[in-house]
C-alpha cells in the first residue's frame, strides 16, 4: 500500500474526477465529505481563522499494490487554542461547521489499512493531536467502541423504505397530540379564510434566496442564530444552493402569497439532508415549523427516498416527528509531541463532557415527546 497526500490547492482541483467516480463506486452516503462540498468549503474558509489558524490540506489517498485507490481521508492541519495553550490538529475538512455526517472515504478499510493511515500521519507530519468530528454511527471505518471515541450530538433520521405509505409512518410515529395539532392549524388557517400553499422547488434562485434570508432573520426573536448574518457563510450558502452538481430542494410554505416557512434539503444518493429552515414568528400559531417538517417528510416518500435526515441536533420539535437517531461521534487520538500527551487528557474529558451533556438532554427530549 501507499498514500499519496494532497496538500495544496491546485492538486485538490485536480484531484477531482477521480474523487467524484471514487464516491460513485462505494456508494458514499455522506454529502459533506463528497468532493464539491468539501471543495466549496476549503474556498470559503481555508483562511477563515474563527475555524482555527495556518488551516493545511492534508488529504490522504490510499492505494493498494495494483494501484488503485481504496480510500479518502478528507484531513487538513488546523491550529487551535485552548485558552492561552496553542496546539496543531488533524481534523476533517468542514467539520468545523457545516457539517452533517464526516468519515473517511470507503468501502469499509479493514485494521491494516486503517492503521496505515494513521501511521502514515505519525511519520510524516508533526501535531499534538488528532480530532475527527461528526462520524455517523454507521461508519464502516471506526470501532465506535474504543475509549478514543465519545458523542458528540445526532441527527434523527427516517428510513423511508421501511414504510409503504405516509400515512403508515404517520400511524406508527406521530403522536396524538402531533396529529392533533397539525389538524388544528390546518383547520385554523381555513376558518381564517387564508390561502395556503406548499411549494416544493429544486433551485434557489437569487429571488428566493432574498425570501428566505428575510424568513431567517425571524429566528432573532427567539434569541437563536441567523446564519445569513455571517457574511462568508452567507456566500458559502449561495454558492452551494446554486451550484448544479448539488440537487436542492426547498419546501416553501406561502400564506396570502407571502413566504412563511422554508425548508432546503439536498438530495444526495438518495439520502435527504435538511441544510437549513425557519418559519416566521409572526405566523407563530399557525404551527408553521411543524406543518413544513411534515411537508417536507411527505415529499420524501413521494420521491421515495432512502433517508430523510432532519440534520444534526436533537431538538425537542424534531423528536415530535422521529426517534430515530443517528448518533454521530468524535475520535481523539494523541499527536506525536510533547504536549499530545498533556492535550490528549484536556480534550479527552471535554469530549466526555460534550457526551454526557448530550445524553442527558437526549433522555430529557425523549421523555417530553
Amino acid at each position: 500500500m501507499y498514500i499519496r497526500a494532497i496538500t495544496i490547492d491546485k492538486e485538490f482541483d485536480k484531484a477531482k474526477n477521480e474523487w467524484m467516480n471514487f464516491e460513485k463506486k462505494v456508494n458514499n452516503q455522506n454529502i459533506t465529505s463528497s468532493y464539491v462540498w468539501q471543495r466549496t468549503w476549503w474556498k470559503h474558509f481555508k483562511n477563515y481563522e474563527p475555524f482555527g489558524h495556518d488551516k493545511k490540506l492534508c488529504i490522504l489517498f490510499l492505494y493498494n499494490e495494483k494501484n488503485e485507490l481504496r480510500a479518502i481521508a478528507p484531513f487538513c492541519e488546523v491550529v487551535k487554542k485552548i485558552k492561552k495553550l496553542k496546539y496543531k490538529t488533524i481534523e476533517f475538512i468542514t467539520q468545523q461547521w457545516g457539517a452533517t455526517y464526516l468519515d473517511i472515504i470507503s468501502n469499509g478499510l479493514s485494521k491494516e489499512k486503517f492503521n496505515f493511515i494513521f501511521d502514515w500521519l505519525k511519520k510524516n507530519k508533526k501535531y499534538d493531536l488528532i480530532e475527527l468530528k461528526y462520524i455517523p454511527q454507521f461508519t464502516p471505518n471506526f470501532d465506535l467502541y474504543k475509549s478514543s471515541i465519545t458523542v458528540l450530538s445526532g441527527c434523527p433520521e427516517i428510513k423511508i423504505r421501511e414504510y409503504k405509505k405516509m400515512k403508515n409512518y404517520i400511524q406508527k410515529n406521530y403522536s396524538k397530540s402531533l396529529r392533533k395539532n397539525l389538524q388544528t392549524a390546518k383547520n385554523r388557517i381555513k376558518r381564517e379564510n387564508i390561502n395556503y400553499h406548499e411549494e416544493i422547488i429544486s433551485i434557489a434562485n437569487n429571488d428566493n434566496f432574498e425570501k428566505i434570508k428575510n424568513v431567517s432573520q425571524s429566528k432573532l426573536k427567539d434569541n437563536k442564530y441567523c446564519v445569513y448574518n455571517d457574511s462568508r457563510k452567507k456566500i458559502f450558502l449561495e454558492n452551494i444552493y446554486q451550484n448544479p452538481e448539488f440537487p436542492n430542494n426547498i419546501i416553501k410554505i406561502i400564506l396570502n402569497n407571502k413566504l412563511v416557512s422554508y425548508r432546503i434539503n439536498f438530495i444526495y444518493n438518495k439520502h435527504k439532508y435538511c441544510l437549513d429552515a425557519s418559519y416566521d414568528r409572526t405566523y407563530r400559531h399557525y404551527d408553521m415549523g411543524a406543518l413544513s417538517v411534515n411537508a417536507n417528510i411527505q415529499d420524501s416518500f413521494n420521491k421515495n427516498l432512502s433517508t430523510h435526515c432532519m440534520g444534526t441536533g436533537i431538538d425537542s420539535y424534531k423528536l415530535k416527528f422521529s426517534k430515530r437517531i443517528t448518533r454521530i461521534y468524535t475520535f481523539l487520538k494523541r499527536g506525536n509531541s510533547l504536549k499530545g500527551t498533556l492535550l490528549y487528557i484536556i480534550k479527552r474529558m471535554l469530549n466526555q463532557k460534550i457526551e454526557n451533556n448530550f445524553l442527558k438532554k437526549l433522555k430529557i427530549n425523549m421523555h417530553k415527546n
